[in-house]
């Protein structure tokens, strides 16, 4: 994430759903401009994220922390209120991106035999056949196989779904 001159990175992610109640319980390590700035950690009890300095960087982070206090408010997409941009905001933002990428990464294994798709709450499924041999591929050289993937794609993206296999011929797709 980049915010003006500087460019956060969230690494060493240790993710613990386990332990997460009402926020998402971690561990991991805030690096500004490819340099370790901080630790962030959340309990997932609900609590704010912490954003404890290194001793040698806390005079940079104290920069970083003024610089943020003259960006815009934040307003969280469907929600009526706003966020200041702090780094508590951005080590969360980070942290949510990333877990949202695994879950795609681990859906998108699937998409060789499965539908794979978002929902308009931004959740994902998958929709696979009886036959567990069978692939996409196999199905899409097969009349049958075309058509039944034709149908249950129509079927989806008219209830507002996505679809996101990236394996599927452009002529199957709705217009």
């Amino acid at each position: 994430m980049k915010v003006g001159n500087y460019e956060f990175a969230l690494k060493g992610i240790k993710h613990f759903p386990a332990g997460s109640e009402e926020t998402e319980c971690f561990v991991a390590v805030l690096y500004v401009n490819g340099k370790k700035l901080a630790d962030c950690s959340n309990e997932g009890h609900g609590g704010s994220t912490n954003v404890r300095f290194y001793p040698e960087t806390v005079r940079l982070g104290r920069e970083i922390e003024a610089f943020l206090a003259t960006q815009p408010k934040i307003r969280p997409e469907g929600y009526d209120f706003e966020l200041d941009l702090d780094l508590e905001y951005i080590a969360d933002d980070l942290l949510y991106k990333h877990l949202h990428a695994k879950e795609r990464e681990k859906l998108m294994r699937k998409a060789d035999k499965s539908l794979v798709f978002q929902d308009k709450n931004k959740g994902y499924y998958h929709i696979s056949w009886k036959n567990k041999q069978l692939t996409i591929a196999t199905l899409l050289k097969m009349s049958t196989g075309r058509a039944s993937i034709k149908s249950i794609i129509a079927a989806e993206t008219a209830k507002g779904s996505i679809l996101l296999n990236e394996n599927i011929p452009a002529e199957l797709l709705p217009q």
